[in-house]
């Protein structure tokens, strides 16, 4: 049975092509959901913050789940859990759309970020076994371009599923873009490839600690944005977050079966790659909330104004990608990561000094830079991360890799949150601005720590090359 890379290029590309689907899957969702809120708000007669755990529930299974089922993609098929990650995705949507109450629906969320952890994992596990190192820059810059897609179809296609057709089509939109899909991976992916691997015995402890820590820590950042972050509420879902990520680290050198290998957490060049994504990632998450505000209080601009304005990252980065991803296949992907960190960093500089001109070339500057400078990063910082864990436990890594990538987003939008509203400003609402200026100081405190963080990822990376892989074998 073969189980290395697969050395057939067309197979290769059904590969791609099989895994690009499932990234813009799961990046559209959340924004297709995201722009319904009101109207499902209007529809079961809740308030926002009931409805808001349309995207908590969804949200708190993707991320919390991901442990287990990256210790599960080790041991099993990667063709058959990738197939029920699918069908898991698709059932979901399918019963959300058909949900009677917003507890049905919050529930069935859950199901459907299940699905939809299970994609991410294994979207990263499929590109780092199945395919050669050579090509895994390329694959990861594609998904990435992929991902780009969905979120700039997104909010587009959410609003016109929810105007023309009923909330409940941004649901059914998934379920047969997933049979397709179904169909697809069991195509594409060699039934032979993975199979047979023992299961044994998995770690539900450790699996339970692993979704407590992660599930109290975004509830916490939930609760503090909402409540402030002197509630006694935030102080106690954090110090539960901190306390069950400590049992959790004590349970994996323990386990007879631990859900993370010993070795990888002392695997210091995959630990430090996961650092560098950290700090890298809170720009991006924070500029995703705070830039539409700036759009529309500082330049004045309407919300259609605003959202065609964001199509300048989107299309840049989209258009880059592909190509930076074939890059980081031929030169040191910790070169890219440390350019890619460095202009985001002085992009974001600039533009803290500068976003209160007249007129909209600063944002339109800055947006292309960091465009360029994400598109140098990402694909480059995923194929790091991936080639520091071998072979056999190339799920695992990528479980902790999606774990860090989604909570490295949700910390820098409570950062930016947090650091624009310290200035007495608030974004609860949209009150008449007396002067654009008015607005400026909060958005440059914002994008002034949206730089620093930058630049630790720059520096963190730049240590990446003097540190000498593990002794243990490595592919992709």
């Amino acid at each position: 049975m073969n189980s290395g890379p697969l050395a057939d290029r067309n197979a290769q590309r059904r590969i791609i092509g099989c895994v690009a689907v499932a990234v813009f899957m799961a990046r559209l969702d959340i924004y297709v959901v995201n722009i319904s809120l009101p109207t499902i708000a209007r529809h079961f007669h809740v308030g926002t913050g009931a409805v808001s755990w349309v995207t908590m529930s969804y949200l708190l299974f993707n991320c919390g789940a991901m442990m287990l089922i990256g210790r599960i993609a080790d041991t099993v098929s990667p063709r058959t859990l990738f197939i029920w990650g699918y069908a898991v995705f698709t059932a979901g949507s399918l019963l959300c759309g058909l949900a009677t109450s917003l507890g049905m629906l919050v529930f069935f969320r859950c199901v459907q970020g299940l699905g939809g952890s299970i994609l991410v994992i294994m979207t990263y596990t499929l590109v780092s076994r199945f395919l050669p190192a050579a090509r895994v820059g390329g694959a990861m810059g594609i998904l990435a371009t992929c991902g780009a897609l969905g979120i700039a179809v997104g909010a587009p296609l959410g609003g016109f599923l929810t105007e023309r057709l009923s909330w409940q089509w941004v649901f059914f939109v998934n379920v047969p873009i997933g049979l397709l899909a179904i169909l697809l991976a069991s195509w594409a992916i060699p039934r032979e490839m993975g199979d047979g691997k023992p299961m044994g015995k998995l770690d539900f402890l450790g699996a339970l600690l692993s979704m407590l820590c992660v599930v109290s820590f975004v509830l916490a950042l939930n609760v503090g944005q909402k409540q402030g972050w002197n509630s006694p509420h935030f102080a106690a879902l954090l110090a539960l977050s901190v306390f069950c990520g400590a049992l959790f680290l004590v349970r994996q050198f323990k386990a007879k079966e631990p859900l993370v290998a010993p070795a990888l957490l002392k695997e210091r060049r995959f630990l430090l790659t996961n650092a560098v994504a950290v700090f890298g990632l809170l720009l991006m998450g924070g500029n995703a909330f705070l830039m539409p505000f700036l759009l529309e209080l500082a330049k004045g601009l309407s919300p259609e104004s605003a959202g065609l304005t964001l199509l300048i990252y989107s299309i840049t980065f989209m258009a880059l990608s592909p190509l930076t991803g074939r890059l980081a296949d031929r030169i040191a992907p910790s070169h890219l990561c440390v350019v890619g960190m460095g202009v985001a960093a002085a992009c974001c500089f600039v533009f803290a000094r500068t976003m209160g001109a007249p007129g909209y070339a600063s944002v339109v500057i800055f947006l292309v830079g960091l465009a360029i400078g994400y598109a140098l990063f990402l694909a480059a910082n995923a194929k790091l991360v991936l080639s520091s864990a071998p072979m056999e436990q190339k799920g695992t890594a990528s479980a902790v890799y999606g774990t860090i990538y989604n909570l490295g987003l949700l910390i820098g939008v409570n950062i930016f949150e947090t650091l624009y509203t310290a200035t007495g400003a608030s974004l609860k609402t949209l009150p008449v601005a007396t002067g654009a200026r008015a607005w400026v100081p909060g958005f440059s405190h914002a994008y002034l720590f949206g730089a620093g963080a930058c630049l630790v990822s720059f520096l963190l990376a730049s240590c990446i090359s003097h540190i000498g892989k593990s002794a243990r074998p490595s592919a992709g």
